[in-house]
């Protein structure tokens, strides 16, 4: 990308894979439009966003800018439902508009579901802009690629106290027992921030690939009591008690993407994985 003179935008740049996102192109000497929620250092006001950098490389559009489903409770679901399109349809303008050469877009597993907009506010609204960044990316011939995200590890994790790996090892951090609240299975898979990223960026500049693909992350499958376990043992807490009170009639909470496509890209831009192990002690770093 560096050597490809690439002009590059990203969106939510804050965030979680924003700001893995940006802290890699930066370590690769490539200078980015980043924007966020609101203006601060190196960084743009979303509102405020305006044309793309002027140059002769391609232009490439890294869109994570979406609020997150904790902020559905906090705003309320019209307020939310309408806070997410007006970031969409800001987007989609843009892209008309700016014509990037290569798009990302952040997407989610929950997009999968097929829930109605009533039901699922954030799985509903992420299903809508795959479709409507498809129909956009046609419209001024980019190359796209989506990722539906379900579980990822790693640094510059925000919110930890949201997830299952966080919460656990917040917990080992502060040499508390790791509770596991879930009576039932709770069976996940675990895929390195860094490797997310560093997938997305091989596919949208690597010649001859094709203009649009969807895929799932999908890495190393736990139960999360095997994850508790793997938190005790990378970490090196192995004396902490894993507290769990089983209900043998409990549903099992089951989300997995599928493997088959990244685990092919990855192989097909000779890239390494991160290991569980190895993802959950980047992951402690950005706690400590």
């Amino acid at each position: 990308m560096a050597d490809s003179g690439a002009r590059v935008v990203v969106t939510g740049a804050t965030g979680w894979l924003g700001s893995v996102t940006c802290d890699g192109l930066k370590e690769a000497g490539v200078s980015a439009q980043a924007y966020a929620s609101r203006a601060r250092d190196g960084f743009l006001a979303f509102d405020e966003m305006g044309p793309a950098p002027v140059g002769d490389g391609p232009l490439i559009l890294l869109h994570f800018a979406f609020l997150t489903r904790d902020k559905l409770a906090s705003l309320g679901q019209e307020a939310y439902v309408a806070a997410n399109v007006e970031i969409s349809s800001r987007m989609l303008d843009w892209i008309a508009k700016e014509r990037p050469d290569a798009i990302f877009l952040a997407s989610s597993g929950a997009a999968a579901a097929g829930r109605g907009i009533d039901d699922d506010p954030y799985g509903a609204l992420k299903r809508l802009d795959e479709l409507a960044f498809a129909q956009a990316a046609r419209d001024v011939g980019a190359r796209l690629r989506i990722a539906r995200i379900y579980n990822v590890a790693g640094p510059n994790i925000t919110t930890p106290e949201l997830y299952a790996i966080g919460d656990l090892i917040g917990s080992a951090l502060r040499g508390e027992p790791l509770r596991i609240r879930a009576g039932g299975d709770v069976i996940r898979s675990y895929v390195g921030v860094d490797d997310l990223v560093a997938v997305v960026l091989a596919e949208l500049l690597a010649p001859d690939r094709p203009q649009y693909l969807m895929f799932d992350t999908a890495g190393q499958t736990v139960e999360i009591a095997e994850l508790a376990d793997a938190v005790r043992s990378a970490l090196g807490r192995e004396e902490l008690a894993v507290e769990r009170d089983r209900d043998p009639q409990a549903s099992p909470s089951v989300y997995l993407g599928d493997a088959k496509i990244i685990t092919e890209l990855l192989h097909y831009h000779d890239l390494p994985t991160t290991s569980l192990a190895e993802q959950i002690r980047q992951t402690a770093e950005s706690l400590k």
